[in-house]
């Protein structure tokens, strides 16, 4: 895949979806797609990292701890070598039921870059907070709390509304142009750098297009419509 043609960005998120032999009949069904505007990354459970050869893969999950005697944690040395090139750090889900706090996301950034792995760094508001009139400064701390103790290089940020993910609702589009316009602009603000902002959160072939059009969105990151291949396939048309 031509990188100098790569508009934007097609994420995959598996979350604990998909066995082995779902997963052997996705990569053969995946391999059919083929694109100079979007570049596709996936990310399947840590077991099936090494199931897709020839195509971008990404992490789920990278340990936090510096210290590599840690029984079920996976290293970015370890990723680097099954040759994984993006992390996804910060999700929701892991925020809210493994208890991530900003600490692990800044060992997690620091293991990724330090191995050459790109980082998917996800913020977003809960309903309330969006409800509240908060969604701008919550934003800003999940950015700031983070960044601020890394180096800023070879990350992205994905926006992904916790409200959003995986119920069928999506925040109107001039909202996720100006929210998105407002986490480039803090980025650009505190770190004097421009980086790729993602949109997630029920995601589909019905509304991707729609949020293709923002011009400011620089790519998806997809949960429950990247599991089939043929869903994929569809997306990927509707972006050509």
């Amino acid at each position: 895949m031509d990188v100098e043609c790569i508009m934007k960005y097609f994420v995959c998120n598996f979350k604990n979806k998909l066995t082995k032999e779902e997963i052997i009949k996705y990569n053969n069904k995946i391999k059919e797609i083929e694109s100079k505007k979007v570049k596709l990354v996936l990310c399947p459970s840590l077991p099936f990292l090494s199931f897709f050869d020839g195509l971008c893969i990404g992490s789920q999950d990278i340990s936090s701890f510096v210290d590599k005697t840690i029984t079920g944690e996976v290293t970015g040395e370890q990723l680097k070598s099954l040759g994984v090139s993006y992390v996804i750090v910060g999700h929701s889900e892991r925020r809210e039921y493994k208890h991530e706090i900003n600490i692990d996301f800044i060992n997690k950034i620091n293991n990724a870059l330090e191995n050459d792995i790109k980082v998917i760094y996800c913020i977003g508001e809960t309903l309330k907070e969006k409800e509240d009139g908060n969604t701008y400064m919550v934003l800003e701390k999940q950015i700031s709390e983070v960044l601020n103790n890394v180096e800023i290089k070879n990350i992205m940020i994905a926006y992904e509304p916790v409200w959003a993910i995986g119920t069928g609702n999506i925040p109107k589009i001039d909202e996720i142009k100006e929210t998105i316009e407002f986490i480039k602009d803090i980025i650009e603000e505190k770190y004097e750098v421009n980086i790729d902002v993602l949109y997630g959160g029920s995601i589909n072939k019905s509304n991707i297009l729609d949020i293709n059009n923002i011009k400011v969105v620089d790519g998806f990151l997809v949960g429950g419509a990247s599991l089939s291949p043929d869903s994929v396939i569809s997306m990927f048309g509707e972006l050509e």
